[in-house]
């Protein structure tokens, strides 16, 4: 209907029909049964019976851990697929498209290493075939998802808590300590517009393009070295849970600890530091008193330690097995934490 005139007759006859029998039902349905938290859990479950029933196919539970190591090989098949439906995709000679999976490679390669970092979990895993996969290390204590929720909740200002609806507050510690202006690159005449011909989800891509937003962070080369950057203008710092400045005795273990981290924010919201004596008053102090920049710096030396943390014992396990050290294997991160860029920068 145009111009409120009449229907013409390709309105009246609507979307061009599609014929169902031409779509190809999975051999059986899959979901991710646990662990985790229960209400996200059931929400994929119910979907995943409904369709199992609805298409008569078996219903196979994942492990929920095991699903997100396994989840970018997941995606690179689909990527997969679809060239192969490609145009331009090789036909043979009774005009069907060659779709020989053999022929089609999946990304990462066996072996690999994974990164979960999520609210209910922190693991380093070696993944060595689609049910291969081994725990190199794990948190003692909470998940670096808990910790950067409790910290937020301590750390943001009183105004950006009310007026946000969301329960996610990891995330809002991340806008809180890099704005967006500040991950923009600066405009200038002289500097071209970053592009890109990589492809898409690229780690050199993401690099090529995020650097600039933290130029301000220096890797450090050793656990001395980040001793010494760590300390801020407010006398405190936030230094690597399990390293030397903590007795040093699981300084070079695959163990993680978050818990550390989060008690010491909190005395320093609650008490502040003497920037001399480099120690916590004995008396509290106001929310109020507590700055705007000195919250900002919390939660930027919240994520650095925490995530310094995470990739210290990746390269220790890099450099505890020689098989992993020659193979150079991928490292994946996945998980709920995953979607923090100053955690994929790092």
């Amino acid at each position: 209907m145009q111009d409120g005139g009449l229907p013409s007759e390709h309105d009246r006859t609507g979307p061009t029909p599609v014929d169902i029998t031409t779509r190809t039902l999975p051999d059986f349905v899959s979901v991710t049964r646990g662990p985790g938290m229960r209400s996200n859990l059931f929400t994929g479950l119910d979907t995943a019976k409904g369709l199992a029933v609805a298409w008569q196919k078996p219903l196979i539970g994942v492990h929920h851990m095991q699903a997100h190591a396994l989840t970018p090989r997941l995606v690179s098949a689909l990527d997969a697929y679809k060239e192969l439906n490609e145009p331009e995709a090789e036909y043979l000679p009774n005009g069907t498209v060659d779709r020989n999976p053999a022929q089609t490679h999946v990304s990462p390669d066996f072996p690999f290493l994974s990164v979960l970092a999520s609210g209910g979990h922190t693991l380093l895993i070696h993944s060595a075939s689609l049910t291969d996969h081994r725990v190199l290390g794990s948190t003692n204590d909470i998940a670096i998802g808990e910790c950067l929720d409790k910290i937020a909740r301590v750390v943001l200002p009183s105004e950006v808590l009310q007026a946000t609806k969301s329960t996610m507050y990891g995330a809002l510690l991340e806008d809180f300590a890099f704005p967006v202006s500040s991950r923009e690159e600066p405009a200038s005449h002289d500097t071209p517009t970053l592009t890109s011909n990589l492809p898409v989800n690229s780690a050199d891509k993401y690099k090529y393009t995020s650097d600039h937003q933290y130029s301000w962070y220096e890797v450090p080369l050793n656990h001395e070295d980040s001793m010494l950057k760590n300390v801020t203008a407010w006398g405190w710092a936030l230094n690597r849970p399990l390293s030397k400045s903590g007795g040093g005795i699981k300084i070079n273990s695959l163990e993680m600890s978050f818990s550390g981290i989060t008690t010491m924010v909190e005395r320093i919201v609650r008490y502040g530091m003497d920037p001399i004596t480099r120690k916590l008053n004995k008396k509290e102090r106001a929310a109020t008193d507590v700055s705007l920049e000195e919250r900002r710096d919390l939660a930027r030396e919240t994520m650095r330690a925490a995530f310094e943390h995470v990739a210290s014992r990746v390269v220790l396990s890099l450099q505890s097995q020689q098989e992993l050290m020659e193979a150079k294997p991928a490292v994946v991160t996945a998980g709920g934490v995953a979607a923090n860029s100053f955690f994929r920068h790092m």
